[in-house]
């Protein structure tokens, strides 16, 4: 029999039995006695905020690494620290992508929501890199400014900013 199989096969016997297993090596058990599942608000002292569980928050200000080279990491090491110098309070994510050519080094691309804000091509060279981010910082600043001021004027009759 081959192996892959044999391993895959015993990997979906042997999880059912840790699934059900809610309790750790010393006998205490995995959750506090409220579940997640089940919409539960969370109990906390004092004057905090209670907010249920059911409605998890969207992580934001993530900036996501997507470079392979070096070349893109000096780029990301320098947007992601400049960026950050400027605009402290940001609550975007972005994503850096990089996509290494043969001839002419890296495309950079910078997303926001799936969107092209930024696109430029770099050839070998840090002090290219550390350039080519300020020329990003610039117009994603400005890309952001933008989208922000249309999702303030935006009808929201029918639709939450979401669901455009």
């Amino acid at each position: 029999m081959n192996l892959k199989l044999l391993t895959l096969m015993l990997t979906f016997v042997a999880l059912p039995s840790v699934a059900n297993n809610s309790k750790l090596e010393n006998g205490a058990p995995l959750e506090n006695g409220t579940k997640l599942e089940n919409g539960n608000k969370l109990e906390e002292q004092g004057d905090k905020l209670k907010p249920p569980f059911n409605n998890f928050n969207e992580v934001s200000g993530v900036i996501v690494d997507r470079t392979i080279t070096r070349l893109g990491e000096d780029f990301y090491f320098f947007f992601t620290q400049q960026l950050n110098d400027q605009y402290p309070e940001l609550q975007e994510n972005l994503t850096v992508n990089e996509i290494p050519t043969a001839l002419s080094g890296s495309i950079i691309e910078v997303f926001h929501s799936r969107q092209v804000i930024y696109r430029t091509a770099l050839s070998p060279g840090r002090r290219q890199a550390k350039d080519r981010a300020q020329d990003a910082i610039r117009v994603v600043g400005n890309y952001i400014i933008r989208w922000q001021a249309e999702r303030l004027y935006m009808d929201t009759f029918d639709l939450e900013h979401d669901e455009f």
